[in-house]
């Protein structure tokens, strides 16, 4: 039986829970078992075994602005239903059903959670449909939607401009990778390999002796693992002057300059910036 395994920083009182899903029907919450003199043990709690009688498809940890978790668990047949964290005796999280669901115009095939805001606060969340429409939430409320126009499979996070913000990563089967920003801008990189894309992760991770940086992990089909570390954007959205503390009202009083004259110097100066 095929399972995901999602880690999402879920702590009540000092416990964790690993949350362990069976893409068949059921979702379970396993917890460290603190009580043992050796090392900690994975427990399972039957308690937190969760039967949608449907099949999982996708599925993310998400935390509000009141600092509340919420599961969005994404069933093809049923759209997005949403569990929200409860204590049990103050001694574990108990995921309890909330009476909301969200309509999604075709299945879910990933999404991602707790991705981080500007502000420093996480609490946005976001989906992809097999249609390829790309969907930002911040709690349970739509901010926008976003139409790939491509199968996409995997969905990542990771702060790819450093503008303390974290970009969404969206990839293809055919490699075709998004990123794509909380205001809907984006750019496309074409993976460079003539081969299809079995799986697809994004992050900050290190080789030996560097810091933590963006990185890309394309696995093929063929058997290929292939890593892109170091990876920066300078920008998503649309760059001009007016961005810039630069007066260039002589490229427009001087006469002697011409039409020609006068791009070149906008190019130099952008280029300058961008560096």
């Amino acid at each position: 039986m095929e399972t995901r395994t999602v880690y999402n920083n879920m702590t009540y009182n000092n416990i964790t829970n690993d949350l362990l899903v069976i893409l068949d029907t059921n979702v379970r919450v396993y917890t460290w078992d603190e009580s043992c003199n050796h090392d900690r043990e994975l427990t399972h709690n039957e308690k937190q075994d969760i039967n949608f009688d449907a099949q999982v498809d996708a599925i993310t940890v998400n935390t509000d602005s009141n600092g509340n978790q919420m599961l969005f668990v994404c069933i093809p047949s049923q759209g997005i239903k949403i569990l929200k964290a409860a204590t049990n005796n103050n001694k574990f999280m108990n995921w309890e059903p909330v009476s909301l669901a969200l309509d999604a115009s075709a299945p879910v095939t990933d999404a991602i959670g707790n991705i981080r805001k500007c502000d420093g606060t996480e609490g946005l969340v976001s989906f992809v449909t097999l249609d390829g429409v790309l969907k930002m939430y911040e709690g349970d409320e739509e901010k926008w939607s976003l139409p790939l126009e491509k199968p996409i499979f995997a969905l990542g996070k990771t702060d790819i401009d450093s503008d303390r913000t974290e970009e969404v990563v969206a990839c293809s089967w055919d490699g075709l990778t998004f990123f794509v920003d909380h205001h809907k801008n984006f750019v496309v990189y074409k993976f460079e390999e003539s081969v299809n894309i079995r799986a697809f992760c994004v992050g900050k991770y290190s080789l030996v002796g560097s810091k933590n940086l963006p990185t890309l992990v394309y696995v093929t089909f063929d058997g290929q693992v292939i890593v892109y570390f170091d990876v920066e954007l300078t920008s998503l959205g649309i760059i001009t002057l007016n961005d810039y503390d630069i007066d260039i009202g002589f490229l427009c009083k001087d006469e002697n300059i011409t039409p020609a004259k006068r791009a070149e110097v906008i190019r130099q100066l952008l280029d300058c910036n961008a560096e």
